[in-house]
């Protein structure tokens, strides 16, 4: 099983790594840029700076006769200086920058105080990198007349240079993206606080509460899921509502025939003689056949409730399914002196329904006609028009307006109803509404009782 994993410190590990790779990219970028405008803003300067002293000092060395070059000294200051900031003496970086001037015969006429003695160009005019005095340079020579003048600055200082700047423009977005990733921590965490509430809500709730969460400030995104879960939880209530009433009403519907089939047992086995014997077995099997039909509506009630969804949907032939549950039907009544009379669109009538379902709704409409019929010489009518309209009407005693309303609620039997369990009804409305079919029951002043189906 895989471990649970944190949502925040997921997205803000992603948070993390982008903005490292993201200001990563950008601080490389930024130090190539930087190095690459030092490169040539320096060697500008190089060359400007060779240019001058050609204009300023070549010309007059090369006139006079000098037995040792000419330093110009820079203040000791500058040397010592701790920081790269500037002073009344000048600036630290005095001390990485050089020039020299050489005479054709290689003497050294010229040189910056702290410029090596040896020489930093390679006798070519324009640029050139070179290791001279354990240092590395960048040089730039200019040849004047037989002089050459040969300006250098270490190579550090350009890196150097770039890594300030690069420093300086990638500084303020990591601080930018610390405070960025405690802002998106702090924004997280109040984002998901309505599922650290729910959570709460849902570990404090009771096993048998079967009512709605409620979240007051929801977000949108989070309704779904409160939905999903309340009508979860209210299907788990209707299930455990349905199982306590099919146990409830087991208990109490299986009471009296339990108990009329153990006193046909005993009087069975109490019988004085074999007629008294044979008339208690004839009580028991019919009892025990009236206990076998009720265990198996009961049993099919609760199928329907629970189990109807799971069950696939497929093309049905009306005319079909309702001419094979009324011939099983007549074979059954013939010996009691019923008769259903079948009536059939002309043209084949189709619905989409659960197979199974749709037999025992057709065959428990057809059981309560037939067990209710009052007049057994008159037929039972059953009729299904072309628009889907099933009728099913047989005679029927005269029921009382405060039972009519409640013919379809399990286990209700009006005060005039000697037989049946008041189940076939329920299992018929229970399959109509899983397949949304209107039903519907109505008396007619003829003393017909009607229920109708509109598929």
């Amino acid at each position: 099983m895989t471990p649970p994993y944190s949502m925040r410190q997921r997205i803000l590990l992603g948070l993390s790594l982008a903005l490292v790779l993201i200001l990563g990219t950008a601080g490389g970028i930024g130090y190539a840029v930087a190095l690459h405008e030092a490169d040539e803003i320096f060697s500008a300067r190089l060359a400007t700076s060779a240019r001058v002293l050609e204009s300023l000092l070549a010309k007059q060395i090369e006139q006079a006769t000098i037995n040792q070059p000419i330093v110009i000294e820079l203040p000791n200051s500058l040397a010592q200086s701790a920081q790269d900031q500037a002073t009344a003496d000048g600036h630290p970086y005095e001390t990485k920058i050089a020039f020299q001037v050489w005479s054709a015969d290689q003497k050294l006429l010229v040189r910056s105080g702290f410029a090596p003695n040896e020489r930093l160009g390679n006798q070519h005019a324009g640029f050139s990198e070179r290791q001279v005095a354990a240092r590395h340079w960048y040089v730039f020579s200019l040849q004047s007349n037989t002089l050459w003048i040969e300006v250098g600055e270490e190579a550090g200082l350009r890196s150097e240079i770039a890594n300030d700047v690069a420093v300086l423009l990638s500084s303020p977005l990591f601080v930018g993206a610390v405070l960025l990733l405690l802002a998106v921590n702090f924004i997280v965490l109040r984002g998901f606080g309505p599922l650290a509430l729910l959570a709460r809500r849902i570990a404090q709730r009771q096993a048998t509460d079967n009512t709605a969460l409620v979240l007051e400030h929801s977000p949108q995104e989070l309704q779904p899921l409160v939905q999903a879960l309340n009508d979860l939880v209210q299907g788990i209530g209707k299930a455990l509502q349905r199982e306590r009433r099919f146990t409830d009403m087991a208990a109490h519907e299986l009471r009296t025939p339990l108990a009329a089939l153990t006193l046909h047992a005993q009087n069975a086995a109490n019988a004085r003689n074999p007629e008294e014997a044979a008339a208690s077995m004839v009580q028991l099997l019919r009892g025990l056949r009236r206990t076998k039909h009720l265990v198996e509506q009961m049993l099919t009630y609760s199928r329907v409730g629970a189990n109807g969804e799971d069950q696939l949907k497929s093309q049905i032939d009306l005319n079909q399914a309702l001419q094979e549950r009324v011939e099983e039907r007549q074979q059954l009544i013939e010996d009691h002196g019923l008769h259903i009379h079948l009536s059939l669109a002309p043209q084949p009538s189709y619905c989409w329904a659960h197979k199974t379902l749709l037999d025992i709704m057709l065959g428990n409409l057809l059981d309560n006609a037939c067990k209710y019929n009052s007049t057994p010489k008159k037929a039972i009518e059953v009729s299904l028009n072309p628009d889907g309209l099933l009728c099913i009407r047989n005679p029927a005693l005269p029921i009382a307006p405060e039972h009519f309303a409640h013919l379809c609620e399990p286990y209700f039997r009006p005060a005039q109803a000697s037989q049946g369990n008041g189940l076939g009804l329920a299992i018929a409305q229970g399959v109509a509404d899983l397949h949304q079919w209107p039903m519907g029951l109505s008396q007619t002043p003829q003393e017909y009782f009607e229920v109708r189906v509109k598929f």
